[in-house]
């Protein structure tokens, strides 16, 4: 189902809940009344604010101008506001949004200072959504708002948000719930990389991929941007129908707030002292992979986690607060699975099972290939989730829930540093100096690599030519109006990451490389042409990695810009130079020469 399809479904089920729960119409766009009552200072937050239909919508003041950014809901009516005298007319620039809804979040303090410093920082409020048609209909109080990730939030002014609902409900068209994303996309110059690995992923019926809703946010009346809003990754009904052990381990000890438990910690576990537990504890669970860096600093943070042999991970997201017997369990039961797939035949010694029956092969096949097509940078790296039901209803290991595609499809914004551009890639999610062991060793053992074969071949290959041609032109104009006024409100914010080219020229290249990735991969999956990794190193860390198909030149290799040293040249692990144009036939390593 495309974006635009799941916002007409969206629209229709927001009109029955209107309906439904007797909210009045807030405006008529047939009125011959102007919708814009009055124009106002607020002294305190340092805005003028112009009211339309109960909104009180800044204005956004750029040097000599001011921005006002309104919503779809006013594109085709008559304002007639109060303009206060210190203000030129004809310096307001008038920006109306097309196609999708606005979100006003309105907090207790009327800002979002604190919660934009600090990503721990909650705070309640209340929450609407004004449709296109001029209808609200979304009212309901906030628990809480408060930011949310890691570099989305810490590298950029445009911060994401995760909202908690004090009762469950439908939000958007999207089945009723709490919990709520609403993401920034601030990496993406286009906006549109999220859901266009999102629809990918619903094609390949990955777990909790459904798409999600594009919106125009207002936060204390405040343009913000436009934003994506997603279901939260969480076991539940509607999301990752799973047992919820979390739940059942609640209820067996009277609700009590596992927060205030005595935490049992070993060198490479961390749960809590619970009292009483379900008999049944295989499930479900929902665990994160995460790079080690992160993983440690956020160590008193993380309430549950584990940490293999190999040294991968987990931050247990579900229980999140687990018993001893539990993180037991779950620890135990993953490194049999990497036992299996670390093992050259295969098979877990300690077990005796195979990988192929400790994890569901065609979820990992599934997420394998989304990270690798949609070349993920953080692909088997972080964001990383997989989930384990109880027994009885599977015992397997299952890869998903998707997250965080906005650093996909060739981007890469300025803050990451090196990042290739490139569409010709096979990583096999090994590129990364942070990269898990577990795909790279996966995709070398024969009968995994056919069902990825297998699954390129008969589900993958035509579909990017859908998601070029079709899926990605349909997301461009359902937000073009959007976007417009997201790059004026955030132009200083693109430019510092290195967005220099329009919108227009961003999505131009992102549907080439689309193209490009399928012409790629198809040479390699389907015509079996073999490639060979060409790891580029620097002080023996990873540069960047080349990929070429047999028997090609070896490419002239990247002079390359540091700050501490000049860049010489390359060589080989022995000394000896690139023979630059010979044939390459196998696996290159290179190292950079450096005068410090």
């Amino acid at each position: 189902m495309t974006s635009k399809m799941k916002y007409i479904i969206a629209i229709f089920i927001g009109l029955l809940s209107m309906i439904t729960l007797g909210f009045d119409k807030l405006t008529d766009s047939q009125s011959d009344e102007p919708l814009v009552e009055t124009a106002n200072a607020d002294a305190a937050s340092g805005h003028i604010y112009i009211t339309i239909a109960d909104y009180q919508i800044a204005l956004w003041q750029k040097d000599d101008m001011y921005y006002a950014f309104l919503p779809a809901a006013f594109r085709n009516i008559d304002i007639e506001p109060e303009i206060p005298v210190e203000i030129d007319p004809a310096s307001i620039v008038w920006m109306y949004s097309e196609n999708i809804p606005a979100v006003f979040i309105e907090t207790e303090s009327g800002t979002v200072d604190s919660i934009n410093q600090d990503k721990n920082v909650k705070e309640a409020g209340n929450i609407s959504v004004l449709d296109t048609n001029g209808y609200t209909t979304f009212s309901f109080p906030l628990e809480y708002i408060k930011g949310r990730g890691n570099t989305s939030y810490t590298e950029f002014e445009k911060k994401p948000y995760q909202i908690k609902l004090e009762e469950s409900a439908p939000f958007l068209g999207m089945p009723s719930a709490k919990k709520w994303i609403i993401i920034s996309n601030a990496p993406d110059s286009t906006l549109l990389r999220n859901a266009l690995s999102r629809n990918l992923a619903t094609h390949l019926n990955l777990a909790q991929s459904d798409e999600g809703v594009y919106v125009d946010l207002y936060l204390n009346g405040v343009y913000n941007g436009n934003y994506y809003v997603t279901e939260k990754i969480e076991i539940k009904g509607s999301r990752l129908n799973i047992t919820d052990l979390e739940d059942a381990t609640k209820t067996m000890n009277d609700d009590a707030d596992f927060s205030l438990y005595e935490t049992a910690w070993t060198d490479t576990t961390k749960a809590k002292h619970i009292p009483e537990e379900p008999e049944d504890i295989t499930g479900g669970y929902l665990i994160e992979r995460d790079f080690d860096d992160r993983f440690l600093k956020e160590v008193e943070i993380n309430e549950s986690y584990f940490i293999t042999d190999a040294e991968e991970c987990f931050i247990v997201r579900s229980p999140e607060y687990a018993s001893e017997n539990q993180i037991s369990y779950i620890d135990q039961y993953v490194q049999s699975v990497e036992n299996a797939i670390l093992s050259p035949d295969g098979i877990d010694p300690g077990s005796g099972k195979s990988y192929m029956d400790l994890i569901d092969v065609d979820s990992f096949v599934r997420k394998y290939l989304l990270e690798e097509v949609t070349a993920n940078y953080d692909g088997g790296v972080a964001s990383s989730y997989f989930y384990k039901d109880k027994d009885a209803i599977s015992g397997k290991l299952y890869a998903g829930p998707i997250w965080d595609y906005d650093v996909t499809w060739g981007n890469s914004p300025d803050y990451l540093g090196h990042v290739s551009t490139s569409p010709d890639r096979l990583t096999k999610l090994a590129a990364h100096s942070d990269s898990s062991v577990w795909f790279s060793t996966l995709y070398a053992k024969p009968e995994f690599y056919e069902e990825v074969i297998s699954c390129y071949q008969q589900e993958v290959s035509s579909y990017l030519d859908i998601l070029a041609d079709n899926v990605l032109p349909l997301l461009a104009e359902l937000t073009e109006a959007s976007a417009a006024m997201d790059r004026v409100r955030w132009e200083e914010q693109y430019l510092l990451n290195g967005a220099e080219e329009s919108r227009e020229e961003a999505i131009a290249f992102l549907t080439d490389y689309i193209r490009k990735r399928k012409e790629f991969l198809d040479d390699a999956w389907i015509d079996q042409i073999p490639v060979h990794q060409i790891t580029l190193l620097i002080e023996n860390n990873i540069y960047d990695t080349l990929y070429v198909f047999d028997n090609e030149p070896l490419p002239i290799l990247p002079e390359i810009e540091i700050d501490y040293a000049k860049h010489i040249g390359w060589m080989t692990p022995d000394g000896a130079a690139p023979m630059m144009g010979a044939s390459v036939c196998e696996d290159m390593v290179f190292h950079a020469i450096l005068q410090y």
